[in-house]
């Protein structure tokens, strides 16, 4: 059996790439990842236009930082879905943003790989939110011998100052995560030209947030926060 992720891109359903749906079209079981139960999966609805028939099967991935309790549940789900995945060839899973870049099939994968240890894995590229947000703000990222540095948030406080005091360009992905340490902690890895904020790029109720508006603490998940020297 095959395991696909797919990148579907931000959320704009005209950034998905053809190669990610031809794969998906194509596939015996098509997994949609939802954060919360009662939520839709912002990958389903980028796909959804090109595919209006689309069958899919949810998966709840907890968003959590407990990997003990995070993997229990994607188990558990495995588990039960064995019915409809056991005689499949390919499974696909499409994924927010790019199959290699924070995704949340990596989990997936290695749980299920232990369930099945002949599982194959194929990822399929995708737009990821940072350029897209670049895009959006119409600037370039980085040029020439300039490091761009991509940061989690979620990470510890002093690896992402590290982080950023070491770039010319950053793109802090989940600034949300930060909470009321944001503002602290890009400004000692300061000092920056130019600061933009995007939360839900590419989607209709998309929001930018530039100069110091965007160290404001960030409620939205979907969100990445640009720096310039």
């Amino acid at each position: 059996m095959k395991f696909i992720v797919a990148g579907v891109g931000p959320g704009d359903p005209g950034l998905v790439t053809v190669g990610a749906l031809k794969l998906i079209e194509r596939a015996d079981l098509v997994l949609s990842p939802h954060s919360h139960a009662e939520r839709s999966s912002v990958a389903e609805l980028a796909v959804r236009p090109h595919l209006p028939d689309l069958k899919t099967t949810p998966v709840l991935f907890p968003m959590t930082g407990d990997a003990a309790s995070r993997d229990a549940s994607l188990k558990a789900q495995l588990e039960e879905l064995r019915p409809k995945w056991q005689n499949a060839e390919t499974v696909v899973l499409p994924v927010i943003g790019d199959s290699t870049l924070y995704a949340t099939g990596f989990y997936l994968y290695e749980l299920w790989k232990q369930l099945v240890p002949a599982l194959e894995l194929e990822l399929s590229p995708g737009i990821s939110a940072h350029c897209l947000a670049a895009a959006k703000s119409g600037s370039f990222l980085a040029m020439g011998s300039e490091i761009l540095a991509v940061v989690p948030a979620t990470a510890p406080r002093e690896r992402i100052v590290a982080a950023l005091k070491a770039a010319d360009a950053a793109a802090v992905y989940k600034p949300c995560a930060l909470r009321g340490q944001l503002r602290a902690a890009v400004e000692e890895a300061g000092p920056w030209k130019k600061m933009l904020r995007i939360d839900r790029a590419g989607l209709p109720d998309q929001k930018i947030f530039a100069g110091g508006a965007a160290l404001e603490p960030a409620a939205e998940y979907f969100s990445v926060l640009l720096l310039w020297r």
